[in-house]
C-alpha cells in the first residue's frame, strides 16, 4: 500500500516538471517558426529593394576594348541583383567575346562585381572595305571597329590577300610569336599563292628589303633577320629568301 502511495506522490511531483518541459519545447518551436518567418520577410525585403542591387561593376585590364563593349554584351549593370550574379557564368560569357583572351570575375559582399580582363594582343592590320582594321592574335578582326585613338594603336604590318579566315588565323598566330620590335619593322605581308610555286609570305620591311618565307615557319625564319641584315652589304637592298638557309638577291646588280 505504501509503495503505491509513493508512486502516486512521485508522479504528482513530476507533473509540474513535465508541464514546464512541454512549455519550453512549445516556446522553442514557436521561436523557430518566428525566426523562419523573420528570415523569409527579410529576404523578400532584401530582394525587392535596392539593397540587393549591384552597387558597382569595375572592369580592369582594358587597353583598347571599352568597358561599355564588355558590359553591353553580358547584360550586367547596377540594376542587376548581386545574388543573381554568377562569376563562373560571367567568365564563360566574357571569354566568348571577340577580343578577350581570358577573364576573372569576383563578387564581393559589398555588392561590387570586379572583372579582370586580358585582351587579345594587337598583331597586324587588314584592309576591309577600303579601310584598315586591327587584326588580333587569334586571327579575328577588331570587334568594335577601327581604333580612333592613335595612342592605343600598336605597330604591326598590313596584311594583304588573306581572303580566308584560316589563313588570317595562321599568320596571326605566327606573328604573335615574333618579337614586338621586329614585328614593328614589317610594313606589309602579302599571302602569295602562285601556280607551280610554293605558298609563302612576301614580307616588305620598313628598311626597304623584302623577305620570302614559307607560311608554316614565319616566326622561326624572321627571327634571324636581325643577324642577316647586319651581313647585307651597306647601302644595298633586295630580297632575302628564307627557307632553311637563306640567300640575298639585290634589287639591282652592281656594275663591275
Amino acid at each position: 500500500m505504501e509503495t503505491r502511495q509513493n508512486t502516486v506522490r512521485s508522479l504528482e511531483d513530476r507533473i509540474p516538471y513535465m508541464k514546464d518541459q512541454r512549455r519550453k519545447k512549445a516556446n522553442r518551436r514557436l521561436s523557430a517558426i518566428l525566426l523562419l518567418f523573420a528570415v523569409l520577410i527579410a529576404l523578400v525585403v532584401y530582394m525587392q529593394t535596392s539593397v540587393s542591387d549591384v552597387k558597382a561593376v569595375n572592369v580592369s585590364g582594358l587597353a583598347w576594348l571599352t568597358e561599355s563593349y564588355v558590359l553591353e554584351q553580358i547584360d550586367l549593370d547596377t540594376k542587376s541583383k548581386i545574388v543573381e550574379v554568377s562569376p563562373s557564368r560571367l567568365e564563360t560569357a566574357i571569354r566568348e567575346l571577340p577580343g578577350v583572351k581570358d577573364v576573372e570575375v569576383d563578387r564581393s559582399w559589398y555588392n561590387i562585381v570586379t572583372i579582370k580582363l586580358e585582351e587579345e594582343k594587337m598583331i597586324a592590320y587588314s584592309r576591309t572595305d577600303d579601310r584598315e582594321v586591327v587584326v588580333l592574335a587569334d586571327g579575328s578582326l577588331h570587334p568594335t571597329g577601327q581604333i580612333d585613338d592613335p595612342a592605343k594603336l600598336k605597330d604591326g604590318p598590313l596584311l594583304r590577300q588573306f581572303d580566308k579566315e584560316a589563313d588570317l588565323e595562321k599568320v596571326a598566330g605566327e606573328l604573335e610569336q615574333v618579337d614586338d620590335a621586329l614585328r614593328a619593322r614589317m610594313s606589309e605581308i602579302v599571302f602569295k599563292q602562285q601556280e607551280g610555286e610554293p605558298t609563302r609570305y612576301e614580307i616588305y620591311m620598313n628598311d626597304g628589303n623584302t623577305l620570302l618565307t614559307p607560311t608554316f615557319k614565319l616566326s622561326q625564319t624572321v627571327s634571324k633577320y636581325g643577324e642577316i641584315f647586319e651581313n647585307i652589304p651597306k647601302g644595298q637592298r633586295g630580297t632575302v629568301v628564307m627557307d632553311g638557309g637563306y640567300y640575298f638577291v639585290p634589287y639591282e646588280k652592281s656594275e663591275e
